[in-house]
């Protein structure tokens, strides 16, 4: 890693790619670079893909001197996955041990027919936590195991429910959730699990937001003060986006702020910047603003109805 170009993130990106695609040709692994919706990636062998947005977050955060300890941390990674493929199927118990629920983005599941519909962005599926890696489940992989979708879906939300919370703290009247592992934002398919472990009562609901697969953050609305609720916790959301110069872990999951009830219901509070003019018209207001791809607050009917319409 001596040759490792200067210090911005693309030239750490691509001296990454660079050290890890020599390092496994070298092992006999057949690996490409690409470009996915996520961004650059390593494309293995019959093993999907490695993100190095990922390995790039990962060197960003730490010191030179730890780089190429990383790296081989990754490299291995990527060839105990690739030595699985040859090891032994691992058995029922095994695999129930192992299985977790992960939302994704929902442009990301063409691969996953048996994906589970979480918002109008995001999904859940199916992972297999190995120590090494975590292999995501596709359709013809679920068909191996031999195990109902159903009975794969109840196990791995509680084991997903399980996995270790490393901290939380408050920001700005805003809950925060954190953790290396790369399920805690995924906790939310289960709220009332996870609002029982965190000990907190909304018997209105609760407004949350998961930016990222280890972040899951929230505040509960409070009445006549619902609409400035909401506002700072978009203002808080908006801090940690790579616009505001921001990396998230493994990438943005979702840029959207939910409004959960204990009834199930879940409502997102942000809209498509489009959509939200043409409300605002057919609403009769005279708005003259430029277009642009922005995702702007736009509070859904049920919270509107609970918490602003009520405080008027």
């Amino acid at each position: 890693m001596s040759n490792m170009p200067s210090m911005d993130r693309d030239s750490i990106l691509n001296g990454a790619a660079g050290y890890l695609m020599e390092e496994l040709e070298r092992r006999g692994i057949a690996v490409q670079a690409v470009l996915t919706e996520s961004g650059k990636a390593l494309e293995i062998a019959d093993q999907g893909m490695l993100s190095m947005e990922n390995v790039a977050d990962e060197l960003m955060a730490c010191p030179v001197a730890e780089w190429e300890p990383r790296l081989q941390r990754w490299l291995q990674m990527v060839v105990s996955a690739v030595e699985s493929e040859t090891a032994p199927a691992p058995s029922r118990e095994e695999i129930m041990t192992m299985i977790r629920t992960r939302l994704v983005p929902a442009a990301e599941t063409q691969e996953y027919g048996y994906a589970r519909h979480f918002s109008d962005d995001l999904s859940l599926i199916l992972c297999l936590d190995f120590p090494t890696h975590v292999a995501k489940l596709a359709d013809d992989t679920i068909a191996e195991l031999g195990i109902s979708v159903e009975e794969l879906f109840a196990q791995g939300q509680q084991n997903t429910n399980a996995e270790p919370i490393d901290e939380m703290f408050d920001e700005d009247d805003v809950h925060f959730i954190t953790g290396d592992s790369m399920f805690i934002a995924s906790k939310v398919a289960d709220m009332p699990a996870l609002l029982n472990r965190l000990g907190v009562d909304v018997p209105s609901g609760v407004l949350f937001a998961v930016p990222n697969r280890s972040t899951f953050m929230y505040r509960v609305p409070t009445a006549g003060a619902g609409l400035s609720d909401l506002i700072c916790l978009s203002q808080m959301l908006s801090s940690l986006s790579p616009d505001a110069g921001y990396e998230n872990p493994g990438g943005v999951l979702s840029n959207n702020i939910y409004y959960w009830t204990p009834d199930g219901t879940l409502e997102p509070q942000m809209g498509n910047f489009g959509d939200t003019m043409e409300a605002a018209a057919r609403a009769g207001a005279d708005v003259d603003w430029s277009e642009d791809d922005t995702i702007t607050l736009r509070p859904g009917p049920i919270f509107t109805a609970n918490f602003i319409k009520a405080a008027r």
